[in-house]
Protein backbone atom coordinates (compact mmCIF):
# COMPACT_ATOMS: atom_id res chain seq x y z
CA UNK A 1 0.00 0.00 0.00
CA UNK A 2 1.30 3.42 -0.83
CA UNK A 3 2.21 5.37 2.18
CA UNK A 4 -0.03 8.96 3.07
CA UNK A 5 0.44 12.13 0.62
CA UNK A 6 3.03 14.34 3.24
CA UNK A 7 4.87 11.05 3.51
CA UNK A 8 4.90 10.72 -0.41
CA UNK A 9 5.73 14.26 -0.79
CA UNK A 10 7.90 14.87 2.05
CA UNK A 11 9.51 11.45 3.47
CA UNK A 12 12.89 11.75 1.69
CA UNK A 13 13.53 15.48 3.38
CA UNK A 14 12.58 17.63 5.69
CA UNK A 15 11.55 20.22 3.67
CA UNK A 16 8.83 20.99 5.94
CA UNK A 17 4.78 20.29 5.99
CA UNK A 18 2.21 21.45 3.49
CA UNK A 19 -0.26 21.65 6.13
CA UNK A 20 1.65 24.39 7.91
CA UNK A 21 -0.61 26.70 9.21
CA UNK A 22 0.61 30.03 11.34
CA UNK A 23 0.78 29.51 15.06
CA UNK A 24 -1.35 30.62 17.16
CA UNK A 25 0.68 31.59 20.51
CA UNK A 26 -0.81 33.07 24.14
CA UNK A 27 0.67 33.60 26.80
CA UNK A 28 -0.88 34.36 30.46
CA UNK A 29 -3.11 37.14 30.63
CA UNK A 30 -3.34 37.55 26.92
CA UNK A 31 -7.43 37.56 27.62
CA UNK A 32 -7.23 41.00 29.50
CA UNK A 33 -5.89 42.51 26.12
CA UNK A 34 -9.10 41.74 24.53
CA UNK A 35 -10.87 44.70 23.77
CA UNK A 36 -13.63 45.72 26.37
CA UNK A 37 -16.80 44.96 24.34
CA UNK A 38 -15.26 41.35 24.21
CA UNK A 39 -16.08 39.27 27.43
CA UNK A 40 -13.35 36.05 28.51
CA UNK A 41 -17.09 34.04 27.85
CA UNK A 42 -17.60 35.69 24.16
CA UNK A 43 -14.01 35.04 23.30
CA UNK A 44 -14.32 31.16 24.36
CA UNK A 45 -17.13 30.31 22.70
CA UNK A 46 -15.95 32.62 19.59
CA UNK A 47 -12.78 30.19 19.52
CA UNK A 48 -15.11 27.16 19.77
CA UNK A 49 -17.20 28.33 17.20
CA UNK A 50 -14.62 28.58 14.54
CA UNK A 51 -13.09 25.01 15.77
CA UNK A 52 -16.11 23.64 15.33
CA UNK A 53 -17.02 24.97 11.85
CA UNK A 54 -13.44 24.19 10.70
CA UNK A 55 -13.52 20.41 11.47
CA UNK A 56 -17.29 19.83 10.68
CA UNK A 57 -17.56 21.77 7.56
CA UNK A 58 -20.66 22.37 4.91
CA UNK A 59 -22.37 19.26 4.16
CA UNK A 60 -21.49 17.85 1.05
CA UNK A 61 -23.71 18.33 -1.92
CA UNK A 62 -24.74 16.29 -4.38
CA UNK A 63 -22.30 17.93 -6.98
CA UNK A 64 -18.85 18.55 -6.33
CA UNK A 65 -18.25 23.01 -5.45
CA UNK A 66 -15.97 24.78 -4.58
CA UNK A 67 -16.42 24.66 -0.84
CA UNK A 68 -15.49 20.86 -1.13
CA UNK A 69 -11.86 22.24 -1.66
CA UNK A 70 -11.66 23.25 1.71
CA UNK A 71 -12.74 19.66 3.63
CA UNK A 72 -9.00 18.96 3.39
CA UNK A 73 -9.76 16.00 6.26
CA UNK A 74 -11.99 14.19 3.30
CA UNK A 75 -9.50 14.58 0.59
CA UNK A 76 -7.63 10.87 -0.31
CA UNK A 77 -4.59 11.70 -0.95
CA UNK A 78 -2.84 8.51 -0.84
CA UNK A 79 -4.56 7.19 -4.24
CA UNK A 80 -4.58 10.30 -5.94
CA UNK A 81 -1.83 12.33 -8.03
CA UNK A 82 -2.87 15.00 -8.35
CA UNK A 83 -5.54 17.43 -7.00
CA UNK A 84 -5.84 21.16 -4.82
CA UNK A 85 -6.34 21.64 -0.88
CA UNK A 86 -7.70 25.36 0.64
CA UNK A 87 -7.01 26.23 4.23
CA UNK A 88 -8.90 29.03 5.85
CA UNK A 89 -7.10 31.24 8.21
CA UNK A 90 -8.48 32.82 11.49
CA UNK A 91 -6.73 33.54 14.43
CA UNK A 92 -6.18 36.49 17.06
CA UNK A 93 -3.14 37.36 19.32
CA UNK A 94 -2.22 40.39 21.64
CA UNK A 95 0.32 41.67 18.86
CA UNK A 96 -2.03 41.08 16.11
CA UNK A 97 -5.53 41.18 17.42
CA UNK A 98 -7.85 39.52 14.69
CA UNK A 99 -5.93 37.93 11.39
CA UNK A 100 -7.38 36.57 8.28
CA UNK A 101 -6.03 34.83 5.65
CA UNK A 102 -5.85 31.53 3.59
CA UNK A 103 -3.44 28.84 2.68
CA UNK A 104 -4.14 27.15 -1.00
CA UNK A 105 -2.03 23.71 -1.85
CA UNK A 106 -1.74 22.25 -5.34
CA UNK A 107 -0.17 18.66 -5.29
CA UNK A 108 0.79 16.45 -8.08
CA UNK A 109 3.10 14.03 -9.59
CA UNK A 110 5.62 14.51 -12.21
CA UNK A 111 6.26 10.79 -12.59
CA UNK A 112 5.02 8.45 -15.87
CA UNK A 113 1.62 6.68 -13.61
CA UNK A 114 -1.39 8.38 -13.05
CA UNK A 115 -2.04 6.65 -9.60
CA UNK A 116 0.40 6.62 -6.66
CA UNK A 117 -0.33 3.33 -5.92
CA UNK A 118 1.98 2.69 -9.01
CA UNK A 119 4.20 5.62 -9.20
CA UNK A 120 7.61 5.33 -7.79
CA UNK A 121 7.61 9.31 -7.88
CA UNK A 122 6.40 10.90 -4.20
CA UNK A 123 4.36 13.85 -5.01
CA UNK A 124 4.90 17.60 -5.02
CA UNK A 125 3.30 20.36 -3.71
CA UNK A 126 2.72 24.41 -4.31
CA UNK A 127 1.82 26.12 -1.53
CA UNK A 128 0.60 29.66 -1.26
CA UNK A 129 -0.26 31.70 2.06
CA UNK A 130 -1.53 34.89 2.86
CA UNK A 131 -2.59 36.60 6.07
CA UNK A 132 -3.76 40.24 7.02
CA UNK A 133 -4.15 41.38 10.30
CA UNK A 134 -6.43 44.12 12.58
CA UNK A 135 -2.95 45.74 13.06
CA UNK A 136 -1.88 46.07 9.37
CA UNK A 137 0.35 43.52 9.53
CA UNK A 138 0.69 41.16 6.12
CA UNK A 139 2.69 38.28 5.23
CA UNK A 140 2.93 36.51 1.61
CA UNK A 141 4.38 33.35 1.47
CA UNK A 142 4.81 30.57 -0.97
CA UNK A 143 6.98 27.29 -1.17
CA UNK A 144 7.39 24.31 -3.40
CA UNK A 145 8.85 21.14 -3.11
CA UNK A 146 9.24 19.37 -6.56
CA UNK A 147 10.59 15.28 -7.12
CA UNK A 148 11.40 14.64 -11.02
CA UNK A 149 10.71 12.02 -12.34
CA UNK A 150 11.68 8.43 -10.38
CA UNK A 151 12.53 11.12 -7.55
CA UNK A 152 16.13 11.33 -9.23
CA UNK A 153 16.29 15.31 -8.06
CA UNK A 154 14.28 17.58 -5.38
CA UNK A 155 13.84 21.07 -6.17
CA UNK A 156 12.63 23.18 -3.16
CA UNK A 157 12.25 26.77 -2.72
CA UNK A 158 10.10 29.85 -0.70
CA UNK A 159 9.47 33.36 -1.71
CA UNK A 160 8.20 35.35 1.27
CA UNK A 161 7.50 38.94 1.92
CA UNK A 162 6.75 39.95 5.30
CA UNK A 163 5.35 43.26 7.29
CA UNK A 164 5.45 42.19 10.72
CA UNK A 165 6.13 44.14 14.51
CA UNK A 166 8.29 42.11 17.12
CA UNK A 167 9.96 42.13 20.39
CA UNK A 168 13.80 42.39 21.75
CA UNK A 169 15.08 41.84 24.65
CA UNK A 170 19.05 41.88 23.81
CA UNK A 171 20.85 39.44 23.05
CA UNK A 172 22.23 36.49 25.66
CA UNK A 173 20.68 34.06 27.80
CA UNK A 174 20.44 36.29 30.96
CA UNK A 175 19.08 39.24 29.32
CA UNK A 176 16.09 40.61 31.62
CA UNK A 177 12.36 41.07 30.88
CA UNK A 178 12.86 45.00 31.75
CA UNK A 179 14.79 45.43 28.36
CA UNK A 180 11.75 44.48 25.97
CA UNK A 181 10.97 46.84 23.34
CA UNK A 182 8.85 46.95 20.14
CA UNK A 183 10.51 46.93 16.45
CA UNK A 184 9.03 46.62 13.10
CA UNK A 185 10.47 45.15 9.72
CA UNK A 186 9.81 44.50 5.89
CA UNK A 187 11.28 41.30 4.73
CA UNK A 188 11.63 40.17 1.59
CA UNK A 189 13.26 36.19 1.01
CA UNK A 190 14.37 33.93 -1.35
CA UNK A 191 15.38 30.50 -1.44
CA UNK A 192 16.42 27.90 -3.83
CA UNK A 193 17.33 24.36 -2.50
CA UNK A 194 18.52 21.39 -5.64
CA UNK A 195 19.11 18.39 -3.99
CA UNK A 196 20.08 14.57 -5.86
CA UNK A 197 19.13 11.44 -4.52
CA UNK A 198 22.54 9.28 -4.13
CA UNK A 199 21.10 6.14 -1.84
CA UNK A 200 17.74 5.30 -0.24
CA UNK A 201 16.25 8.06 1.89
CA UNK A 202 19.61 9.53 1.50
CA UNK A 203 19.99 12.87 -0.03
CA UNK A 204 22.68 15.61 -0.84
CA UNK A 205 22.43 19.35 -2.25
CA UNK A 206 23.17 22.89 -2.71
CA UNK A 207 20.90 25.93 -1.35
CA UNK A 208 21.34 29.56 -1.83
CA UNK A 209 19.64 31.86 0.29
CA UNK A 210 18.87 36.31 -0.22
CA UNK A 211 17.00 38.01 2.43
CA UNK A 212 16.56 41.87 1.63
CA UNK A 213 15.14 43.60 5.50
CA UNK A 214 14.55 46.73 5.74
CA UNK A 215 11.82 49.52 6.53
CA UNK A 216 13.13 49.38 10.08
CA UNK A 217 11.14 50.77 12.60
CA UNK A 218 13.10 51.21 16.07
CA UNK A 219 11.73 51.88 19.37
CA UNK A 220 13.14 55.63 20.95
CA UNK A 221 15.90 55.19 23.73
CA UNK A 222 15.84 51.03 22.90
CA UNK A 223 18.72 48.84 22.60
CA UNK A 224 18.54 48.63 18.81
CA UNK A 225 18.84 52.40 18.54
CA UNK A 226 21.43 52.52 19.95
CA UNK A 227 23.38 51.16 16.82
CA UNK A 228 26.13 48.72 18.32
CA UNK A 229 23.84 45.67 17.48
CA UNK A 230 24.12 44.16 13.64
CA UNK A 231 21.66 44.02 11.34
CA UNK A 232 19.95 47.11 13.57
CA UNK A 233 18.45 48.84 10.40
CA UNK A 234 18.36 46.24 8.16
CA UNK A 235 20.65 44.98 5.42
CA UNK A 236 21.00 42.03 2.36
CA UNK A 237 22.02 38.93 3.65
CA UNK A 238 22.92 36.37 0.58
CA UNK A 239 24.72 33.03 1.18
CA UNK A 240 25.08 29.87 -0.26
CA UNK A 241 25.23 26.27 1.00
CA UNK A 242 25.15 22.72 1.20
CA UNK A 243 22.30 20.25 2.87
CA UNK A 244 23.02 16.60 3.48
CA UNK A 245 19.44 14.49 4.86
CA UNK A 246 19.12 11.12 5.31
CA UNK A 247 14.88 10.06 6.94
CA UNK A 248 13.59 6.74 7.17
CA UNK A 249 10.45 8.31 8.95
CA UNK A 250 7.33 6.55 7.70
CA UNK A 251 5.31 9.80 8.28
CA UNK A 252 7.17 13.38 8.24
CA UNK A 253 3.97 14.92 9.86
CA UNK A 254 3.38 12.26 12.60
CA UNK A 255 5.94 10.00 12.45
CA UNK A 256 5.85 6.24 14.45
CA UNK A 257 8.93 4.55 13.22
CA UNK A 258 11.89 5.90 11.97
CA UNK A 259 14.68 8.79 12.21
CA UNK A 260 15.66 12.37 10.53
CA UNK A 261 19.48 13.48 10.41
CA UNK A 262 20.14 16.24 8.28
CA UNK A 263 23.00 18.73 8.46
CA UNK A 264 23.22 21.95 6.42
CA UNK A 265 26.06 24.91 6.44
CA UNK A 266 25.77 28.06 4.94
CA UNK A 267 28.71 31.25 4.26
CA UNK A 268 26.94 33.93 3.46
CA UNK A 269 29.35 37.30 2.27
CA UNK A 270 29.69 40.89 0.47
CA UNK A 271 31.33 38.72 -1.89
CA UNK A 272 28.04 36.94 -3.02
CA UNK A 273 26.08 40.44 -3.12
CA UNK A 274 25.03 41.19 1.11
CA UNK A 275 26.11 43.30 3.68
CA UNK A 276 26.67 40.70 6.46
CA UNK A 277 29.79 38.00 6.39
CA UNK A 278 28.99 35.11 8.84
CA UNK A 279 29.43 31.05 8.67
CA UNK A 280 25.86 29.04 9.53
CA UNK A 281 25.89 25.26 10.61
CA UNK A 282 23.18 23.60 11.38
CA UNK A 283 22.61 19.85 13.05
CA UNK A 284 19.38 17.91 13.18
CA UNK A 285 18.38 14.70 14.82
CA UNK A 286 15.01 13.04 15.53
CA UNK A 287 14.02 9.29 16.38
CA UNK A 288 11.03 7.69 16.69
CA UNK A 289 9.80 4.43 18.41
CA UNK A 290 6.12 3.32 18.41
CA UNK A 291 6.11 1.28 22.07
CA UNK A 292 2.67 -0.32 21.89
CA UNK A 293 0.14 0.99 19.27
CA UNK A 294 0.30 4.46 18.35
CA UNK A 295 2.19 5.34 21.58
CA UNK A 296 4.90 6.60 20.31
CA UNK A 297 7.98 8.03 21.65
CA UNK A 298 10.43 10.97 20.24
CA UNK A 299 13.50 12.12 20.74
CA UNK A 300 14.59 15.45 19.27
CA UNK A 301 17.87 17.20 19.38
CA UNK A 302 19.18 20.46 17.87
CA UNK A 303 21.88 23.10 17.38
CA UNK A 304 22.35 26.07 15.31
CA UNK A 305 25.95 28.13 15.35
CA UNK A 306 27.23 31.19 13.76
CA UNK A 307 30.38 32.36 13.35
CA UNK A 308 30.75 36.07 12.81
CA UNK A 309 28.62 39.19 12.48
CA UNK A 310 24.88 37.49 11.95
CA UNK A 311 22.81 39.94 11.99
CA UNK A 312 20.44 39.72 15.32
CA UNK A 313 17.41 38.81 12.71
CA UNK A 314 19.37 35.76 11.99
CA UNK A 315 20.92 34.70 15.50
CA UNK A 316 20.15 31.09 17.33
CA UNK A 317 16.81 31.06 19.42
CA UNK A 318 15.67 29.13 22.30
CA UNK A 319 11.93 28.96 22.69
CA UNK A 320 8.76 28.86 20.37
CA UNK A 321 6.27 26.35 19.18
CA UNK A 322 8.57 23.29 18.28
CA UNK A 323 11.26 23.44 21.03
CA UNK A 324 11.29 24.27 24.64
CA UNK A 325 7.64 25.29 24.67
CA UNK A 326 6.92 26.97 26.79
CA UNK A 327 9.66 29.94 25.81
CA UNK A 328 8.09 33.14 23.28
CA UNK A 329 11.05 32.30 20.16
CA UNK A 330 11.86 35.98 20.66
CA UNK A 331 12.64 35.96 24.39
CA UNK A 332 16.56 34.73 24.15
CA UNK A 333 18.90 34.94 21.27
CA UNK A 334 22.53 34.96 20.76
CA UNK A 335 25.05 33.14 18.35
CA UNK A 336 24.60 29.63 18.95
CA UNK A 337 21.63 27.57 20.86
CA UNK A 338 21.96 23.71 21.58
CA UNK A 339 18.70 21.54 22.95
CA UNK A 340 17.13 18.49 23.31
CA UNK A 341 13.38 17.35 23.91
CA UNK A 342 11.42 13.78 24.39
CA UNK A 343 7.98 13.11 23.93
CA UNK A 344 5.39 10.71 24.35
CA UNK A 345 2.56 10.68 22.26
CA UNK A 346 -0.63 8.41 23.00
CA UNK A 347 -4.05 8.02 21.81
CA UNK A 348 -7.21 9.16 24.36
CA UNK A 349 -10.18 8.38 22.75
CA UNK A 350 -11.77 8.43 19.03
CA UNK A 351 -9.75 11.01 17.34
CA UNK A 352 -8.67 12.59 21.05
CA UNK A 353 -4.71 12.15 22.15
CA UNK A 354 -2.54 13.58 24.38
CA UNK A 355 1.30 14.36 24.68
CA UNK A 356 3.73 14.97 27.77
CA UNK A 357 6.83 16.47 26.74
CA UNK A 358 10.21 17.61 28.73
CA UNK A 359 13.49 19.55 26.93
CA UNK A 360 15.90 21.55 28.02
CA UNK A 361 18.66 24.10 26.04
CA UNK A 362 20.43 27.26 25.60
CA UNK A 363 21.62 29.76 23.62
CA UNK A 364 24.74 31.36 24.13
CA UNK A 365 28.45 33.41 22.84
CA UNK A 366 30.73 30.67 23.77
CA UNK A 367 30.04 27.53 25.58
CA UNK A 368 31.47 29.88 29.19
CA UNK A 369 28.55 31.52 28.91
CA UNK A 370 26.61 28.15 29.69
CA UNK A 371 25.18 27.76 33.35
CA UNK A 372 22.45 25.91 35.31
CA UNK A 373 21.06 28.80 36.67
CA UNK A 374 20.38 30.16 33.74
CA UNK A 375 19.72 26.74 31.84
CA UNK A 376 16.43 27.00 29.98
CA UNK A 377 13.99 23.48 31.06
CA UNK A 378 10.97 23.22 29.23
CA UNK A 379 8.27 20.68 30.32
CA UNK A 380 4.48 20.49 29.88
CA UNK A 381 1.77 18.51 28.07
CA UNK A 382 -1.35 19.15 25.73
CA UNK A 383 -4.07 17.46 23.66
CA UNK A 384 -4.56 16.63 20.21
CA UNK A 385 -7.48 16.19 17.62
CA UNK A 386 -7.42 14.28 14.51
CA UNK A 387 -8.02 16.22 11.32
CA UNK A 388 -7.08 13.68 8.85
CA UNK A 389 -7.01 9.79 9.52
CA UNK A 390 -5.01 8.93 6.85
CA UNK A 391 -2.15 11.68 6.95
CA UNK A 392 -2.09 11.33 10.64
CA UNK A 393 -2.80 15.61 10.43
CA UNK A 394 -3.47 16.57 14.00
CA UNK A 395 -4.85 19.72 15.83
CA UNK A 396 -2.17 20.53 18.10
CA UNK A 397 -2.97 22.17 21.96
CA UNK A 398 -0.11 22.34 24.27
CA UNK A 399 1.10 24.07 27.19
CA UNK A 400 4.85 24.23 28.17
CA UNK A 401 6.23 25.95 31.54
CA UNK A 402 9.69 27.20 31.69
CA UNK A 403 11.88 29.00 34.23
CA UNK A 404 9.68 31.78 34.83
CA UNK A 405 7.66 31.48 31.40
CA UNK A 406 4.80 29.61 30.23
CA UNK A 407 2.95 29.82 26.69
CA UNK A 408 0.00 28.12 25.30
CA UNK A 409 0.13 26.78 21.23
CA UNK A 410 -2.45 25.87 18.90
CA UNK A 411 -1.13 25.05 15.47
CA UNK A 412 -1.58 21.96 12.86
CA UNK A 413 1.10 19.29 12.75
CA UNK A 414 3.70 18.16 15.92
CA UNK A 415 6.47 20.28 17.16
CA UNK A 416 8.80 17.82 15.65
Amino acid sequence: MSPPFLNNALRAADFGSPFYLPKFIFTPGFLSTLPANLTRLKFLKSVLLVFVLVIAGPKAQAQKSFIDKFKFWKQDTAVKSEGIFLFPLLYYTPDTRIAAGAVGIYYFNTGSHTTLKDSKTRLSYVKLLSDYTQNKQFDLWSSWNVFTNEEKYLLKGELRYRRFPDRFYGVGNNTPESNEEFYTYDLFHIKLLGMRKVADKFFVGLDYQFSYEYNFGLEDGGILQRGDIVGYNGGTGSGAGAVITYDSRDNVVNAYEGSLFEVSAYYFDDNLGGNFSYFNLNAVFSTYKEVFKHHVVGVHLLSRTNFGGVPFLDMAKAGGDEILRGYAANRYRDHHFAGMQVEYRFPVWWRFGAVVFAGAGDVMRSPVDLSLNRLKYSFGGGFRFNINKRERLNLRFDYGFGRKSNAFYIMMGEAF
